[in-house]
């Protein structure tokens, strides 16, 4: 698909795990990747193994021309220097986030040009950095976005992806993310501090905290006006089930002891149900419990 003055460009925002699987996904777009692992990339995806090899920018790097899709796959703990490349090289284009939590909105509110497409992704990849940057695909999953009149959004529901994405109503697209949200806060903690694969959660002890996680962050999705489904516990068991193989973004970043994304997962809905006059305990004590490991303070992204 071609936009008015030639091939839609792309950039994708980190190159960890989850950058790599989109430069892999998008790789008929030819984008580039922003950030500290240049290319290129090992795949490995259901037995079979490829290499991916994008256009490569450093952080403080600006790409020829501006692209007219920024693609955030950055944890939050680098959203201050994506903040920035934004700001600096595509100060006007469609920033599309698939990253985990929720936040981004207010995060990148001060640049006001910027036209947002907040989405949600249930793929799973597990990285493995030893003799070359690698990931493994644990599921494809889905990739969700909201579908609105905007041209570049239309020039991507065009354009050639290895794995398409589904486009929804806006209002649906929120009732996602926020089922996505509580899906994080149940999973992610809880496997980093069991650290163990999704799968294996389904059998610890340390799953009894699951339905009260589930029921306090249903409380404060109503706050909200978000209704959610009832067989919430289930959802979250099935995408164990699916993701089988997976150790979850917050068990990698555990084990790298860097900082993780529980203050833009279980912290986000600790901040909302404050003002609502109650409060989340079990969710306050997962993230007491998570900044309590150790971190050491440089990044690997």
């Amino acid at each position: 698909m071609e936009s008015a003055t030639g091939p839609l460009t792309l950039a994708i925002l980190g190159t960890g795990a989850m950058g790599r699987f989109w430069a892999d996904q998008l790789h008929r777009l030819n984008p580039w990747i922003v950030g500290h692992i240049a290319p290129p990339y090992r795949v490995v995806d259901d037995g079979t193994v490829r290499e991916v090899n994008p256009r490569y920018l450093k952080w403080h790097e600006s790409a020829p021309v501006v692209p007219e899709v920024v693609l955030l796959a950055t944890k939050w703990r680098k959203m201050s220097t994506a903040f920035q490349w934004i700001s600096s090289h595509a100060p006007s284009s469609l920033v599309v986030s698939l990253m985990n939590g929720m936040g981004q909105e207010e995060a990148l509110a001060p640049l006001q040009k910027v036209r947002l497409c907040m989405g949600a992704t249930t793929a799973a990849v597990t990285r493995q950095d030893r003799e070359i940057p690698t990931i493994i695909v644990q599921s494809l999953g889905a990739t969700t976005l909201p579908d609105t009149d905007d041209e570049q959004v239309n020039y991507l529901k065009a354009s050639p992806l290895s794995h398409p994405w589904q486009w929804v109503h806006p209002d649906e697209m929120l009732r996602m993310r926020w089922q996505k949200l509580i899906q994080n806060s149940v999973i992610n903690p809880l496997t980093a501090l069991a650290d163990c694969p999704n799968d294996a959660l389904l059998t610890h002890p340390i799953w009894g905290l699951a339905e009260p996680l589930i029921l306090e962050a249903q409380r404060v999705a109503s706050t909200a006006g978000i209704v959610l489904p009832n067989d919430m516990l289930t959802r979250v068991s099935t995408l164990l089930e699916q993701t089988h193989g997976n150790m979850s973004s917050m068990v990698q970043d555990v084990r790298d002891k860097v900082p993780t994304e529980i203050d833009a997962i279980n912290g986000y809905l600790v901040r909302l149900a404050g003002p609502h006059g109650f409060t989340i305990p079990t969710h306050e004590a997962l993230i007491r419990l998570i900044k309590s490991l150790p971190t050491r303070t440089e990044t690997i992204h």
